[in-house]
């Protein structure tokens, strides 16, 4: 499966130096947002890493005009070797349909729009766009682990990990450090084991 808009989004903020990642969550803070979307609010994006800020510009600026303004606060805090090479990573990104440049920014590589509210079949599997809203709501974490552990998706050992964290947002973000290797395939056993075990959550997310 190629790489999709979220994968080489997410690759270029996980790029940047700790002291480049918050001088680039501080500058998107400050960004003039073009009419029609909504900002990301300071508080999110204050402890927010990089998947989560990955989720946070496409879940408020959708995929076209979230790159556009990633590429653009990247050349405004000088990371322009990666704002090249996040344009590059989209040349390999299928069916891309967008054009143009913003705010200062140079000529941007088309762009597919991926809707946020797209289905599991689509470009972004269902754990990977609500992330954020699993990571802080999916209580209790560990009949998920148990059901993960039996169907052989994660080790005794990565289970054993998961449950030494302590609340059930920690242990969902070390879950999600593994869930980063799964094919389509195992996020969707995720996804069902996750329905079992939270399924009101699931059903309200849909």
């Amino acid at each position: 499966m190629g790489k999709t808009v979220r994968d080489v989004l997410l690759q270029a903020l996980e790029n940047l130096e700790k002291k480049s990642f918050k001088k680039f969550k501080n500058k998107l803070n400050d960004w003039d947002i073009e009419e029609g979307y909504n900002k990301i609010p300071r508080g999110k994006l204050e402890d927010a890493d990089p998947e989560d800020v990955a989720d946070l510009i496409r879940r408020h600026y959708k995929d076209s005009y979230g790159i556009k303004v990633t590429l653009a606060v990247l050349e405004a805090i000088n990371e322009n070797q990666e704002a090249e090479e996040l344009q590059k990573a989209l040349q390999a990104v299928n069916d891309c349909t967008t054009t143009g440049a913003d705010q200062g920014a140079t000529s941007r590589a088309p762009i597919q729009e991926t809707s946020p509210e797209a289905t599991p079949g689509d470009q972004e599997h269902f754990v990977d766009r609500h992330r954020t809203q699993l990571i802080q709501r999916v209580s209790p974490v560990a009949p998920v682990l148990d059901d993960l552990l039996q169907k052989k998706l994660i080790s005794q050992e990565q289970y054993d990990t998961v449950r030494s964290k302590t609340t059930h947002q920690e242990q969902m973000r070390e879950l999600y450090q593994y869930v980063r290797s799964f094919g389509n395939e195992d996020k969707n056993k995720l996804l069902q084991s996750l329905k079992t075990c939270n399924g009101p959550l699931i059903k309200n997310l849909e």
